[in-house]
């Protein structure tokens, strides 16, 4: 008489196998995973710079407004080939030119064109928004503010370096990212 033995098919093989597959893919991905990290930028700014993530809520809300406001003043510019005055703003309510509610909460800023496709907005009380400055010529917004509630209406602030003179600061709109982004 043969006498065989034979081993149970409880899947106790194949269970030690998809243990050893699972534990190997966790340790290559030990391994690998601070090779794939994407590198964070660091934006370098200037002394007249400030990066829009070290803003207050309020700016932060103007700036959004005048990013807005900034196509629909290319927009009129391009259809009507020059750079529309701010009572034409009002008219179409691009925000933050209309005087409303909103208007008020962010400063009851005064609103004047400076010169082609430049636009100041002084703040006219204490609490809000500070006093803005949106220069539309290029196809990006370029977006300066003062927190003083000066009353200047200074045509100088056309030029850059007298901006940068005045304590006028430069926001620096950083493109935004994913989260999860890779570098490849």
């Amino acid at each position: 008489m043969i006498t065989q033995k034979i081993r149970p098919d409880n899947g106790s093989r194949e269970g030690k196998w998809v243990a050893l597959t699972i534990a190997g893919i966790l340790a290559v991905s030990t391994i690998l995973l601070p090779h794939h990290q994407a590198e964070t930028e660091h934006t370098e700014v200037l002394a007249h710079q400030v990066l829009i993530t070290d803003l207050e809520q309020e700016e932060l809300a103007m700036i959004a407004e005048l990013k807005l406001a900034h196509e629909e003043i290319r927009d009129l510019h391009l259809d009507a080939g020059e750079w529309p005055a701010v009572s034409e703003l009002e008219e179409f309510w691009v925000a933050p030119f209309v005087q409303d509610q909103s208007w008020q909460r962010k400063g009851s800023h005064q609103w004047q064109r400076l010169d082609a496709g430049i636009y100041l907005g002084v703040r006219q009380d204490e609490k809000g928004a500070a006093s803005m400055l949106l220069d539309s010529r290029n196809e990006h917004a370029d977006i300066w503010f003062i927190q003083s509630t000066t009353k200047a209406s200074d045509l100088s602030l056309v030029e850059i370096s007298e901006r940068q003179k005045q304590g006028w600061q430069q926001i620096v709109l950083v493109p935004a990212t994913s989260s999860n982004a890779h570098a490849h």
